[in-house]
């Protein structure tokens, strides 16, 4: 077994990021571009400066990569409209130069600007931002770091005080000052900026609750326990001042919110920033020649630990790119197949009857694609497993202990995308599970009599709806049922992980069902039945729906059921919302067990 730090996942990653780039695009205004080459103009770039291009086209057209080069040299019209970004697509590489403006130092807008557009244009871009730095000393990148880190989040809570607070602070570090007037100073060179916003970006949580067990804040500590027995103020307060005052000069530059998935890391190295479309890496020029950038791009890669299905989805996005046109060609011509799924298409008249049947349509040709490009994807997702089970602990390498220490939360997730979806129909179907009157319904007529328009002149049709009950209640019940049949004076209390634990024996015994609802996002652990032993028989209501069960955006229904009052029967009308859709097979099955259970026979029998 490899131990975790000699794991190399660098030749996965170079498959699925670093193959798949088609097309470069270097954007420095130190560069000739081809206009400067035509013009002649070439003779005022600096002959590092083109050797250096030079080298870029090098690597572009060497065997390895054979890239396709672009050059930019920031002063196109697209970049100074901050539009470049629309010319990018997903497994392209930009090398960004971040001193746009001609300048060498200060924050450059240009460059920002164009990193933000690229974190929002729903294409997957990998940056290397190719810099001198602030100062153009070697190695000096961490300013330009923090640059983008800032511009890419939102100012920390932690940081912005109210003019009350920072008044105590000020009256506590005057006093402070009296015995130590370089105080205020010292506090604020305690933690780095770059280690201050690693660590509210990693622990914000914690440091707002007054949790500092941190190595990099041990300095602050010694400080802090150095203060005068006098002065009357907390760690917490003076961090968030120290948070503010270090902060402070960026109160520009930072975003009004933060983006998607917004994470980054360094170490001695290299550093990473990745958002949900987005992974940058900021590359001194001193330090990085051009051709090692194609490796520096990897180790950044590598730092960032992407979840193993990542780099499998990024393989089927290069897959789909590379073969795309060859597999739909192979589809394509299964002409009988490919002319009844037009044709059932085609035939749909309203405007969700179209939509429902759009996505059907998309569904199957999804599955075509995905058997035509399966050989190369199963080859590499074999070859990463087969590599990330020769480490002693993979899933301690890739996932957060928090999300790995809550097994409950990973088998209800895994069990509600086994047996639910998201909701696809444009009307009533079997399998969608409504909710009215504070309960849970599941539908249960057959799909053949769901279908609107068979019952012309008709807009009512009746549906079968079997409730369902809320786990933890059903657990409830047989809880109280072993007690009764045991005799006992009374069960032992369980706390709320005990009980779901509970529940979730029950999971292979056919009685449950998780759904996470579009209403409200929660996992939701229903019963079959009244106790989650399955005995009892469904409860069940036969019930109307109106306009054929044709919902719209809403997926609101109108259900009319009658109601017994001593010798009369009501007619109840009552607004229904379908909030999640059962897999067909997981429906298929509980409309089995409901004609079981309607079809019993029990006439004569004794026991």
């Amino acid at each position: 077994m490899l131990d975790n730090s000699n794991f190399d996942y660098k030749p996965h990653l170079k498959s699925a990021y670093i193959d798949p780039i088609r097309t470069v695009t270097v954007i420095d205004d130190e560069y000739p571009t081809i206009d400067d080459l035509i013009s002649s103009t070439k003779d005022s770039f600096s002959q590092d400066n083109i050797s250096r291009l030079k080298d870029i086209i090098d690597i572009s057209r060497s065997e390895e990569y054979n890239w396709l080069l672009d050059v930019y040299n920031g002063k196109e019209k697209k970049i100074q409209e901050g539009t470049v970004s629309n010319r990018l697509y997903h497994s392209d590489l930009l090398i960004l130069d971040y001193h746009l403006d001609g300048e060498d130092s200060g924050y450059c807008k240009k460059s920002i600007d164009i990193i933000k557009n690229l974190s929002e244009n729903r294409h997957f871009n990998i940056v290397a931002v190719h810099t001198k730095g602030y100062d153009g000393q070697k190695g000096s990148v961490n300013e330009v770091l923090i640059d983008i880190i800032t511009s890419l989040q939102e100012r920390p809570a932690i940081s912005i005080l109210n003019d009350k607070i920072k008044s105590r602070i000020d009256d506590a570090l005057d006093e402070w000052e009296i015995e130590d007037p370089s105080i205020r100073e010292d506090l604020i060179n305690s933690v780095s900026t770059l280690d201050l916003l690693f660590l509210i970006n990693k622990f914000g949580s914690n440091l707002s609750s007054g949790c500092f067990d941190y190595e990099v804040l041990g300095v602050f500590h010694n400080i802090f326990d150095q203060k005068p027995d006098n002065i009357n103020i907390s760690k917490i307060l003076i961090f968030k001042w120290i948070s503010s005052e270090k902060l402070h000069r960026y109160a520009d530059q930072f975003n009004n919110k933060t983006s998607k998935f917004f994470d980054w890391g360094t170490n001695e190295n290299h550093n990473w920033i990745k958002t949900e479309d987005l992974f940058i890496t900021v590359l001194g020029k001193k330090d990085t020649p051009i051709s090692d950038i194609p490796n520096q791009l990897l180790e950044a890669l590598s730092n960032s630990k992407p979840h193993p299905h990542k780099l499998i989805l990024s393989k089927l996005r290069s897959e789909i790119e590379s073969n795309g046109s060859y597999a739909a060609s192979n589809i394509i011509n299964k002409k009988f197949l490919q002319a009844a799924w037009l044709k059932e298409l085609l035939q749909k008249e309203d405007e969700y009857a179209i939509k429902t049947a759009a996505w059907q349509a998309v569904t199957k040709l999804w599955e075509e694609l995905a058997y035509e490009i399966k050989p190369s994807l199963d080859e590499f997702t074999i070859n990463l497993v087969r590599d990330l089970k020769k480490i002693n602990s993979p899933l301690n390498y890739f996932i957060e202990k928090s999300t790995l220490d809550a097994e409950l939360e990973q088998i209800k997730h895994a069990n509600c995308f086994s047996c639910s979806k998201k909701i696809t129909a444009h009307h009533l179907v079997t399998g969608h599970v409504l909710e009215f009157n504070n309960n849970h319904w599941l539908c249960l007529t057959p799909m053949c009599d769901l279908v609107p328009g068979q019952k012309n002149g008709n807009s009512l049709l009746p549906v079968t709806l079997v409730k369902m009950y809320d786990a933890k209640v059903a657990l409830n019940n047989t809880r109280k049922n072993m007690q009764s049949e045991l005799k006992l004076p009374n069960l032992p209390e369980i706390n709320e992980d005990e009980s779901i634990r509970q529940i979730l024996n029950y999971s292979t015994q056919n009685n449950l069902l998780f759904v996470q609802s579009e209403h409200d996002g929660k996992i939701h652990i229903l019963s079959f039945t009244v106790g989650l032993d399955g005995k009892a028989n469904p409860k069940a209501m036969d019930c109307h729906v109106e306009n054929q069960g044709i919902f719209s955006e809403d997926k609101i229904i109108v259900l009319k059921y009658a109601k017994p009052t001593e010798n009369e029967m009501n007619i109840i009308s009552v607004e229904a919302k379908i909030v999640a859709e059962l897999r067909y097979e997981y429906a298929l099955n509980l409309l089995g067990r409901l004609g079981v259970s309607k079809s019993r026979v029990g006439l004569d029998f004794i026991n």
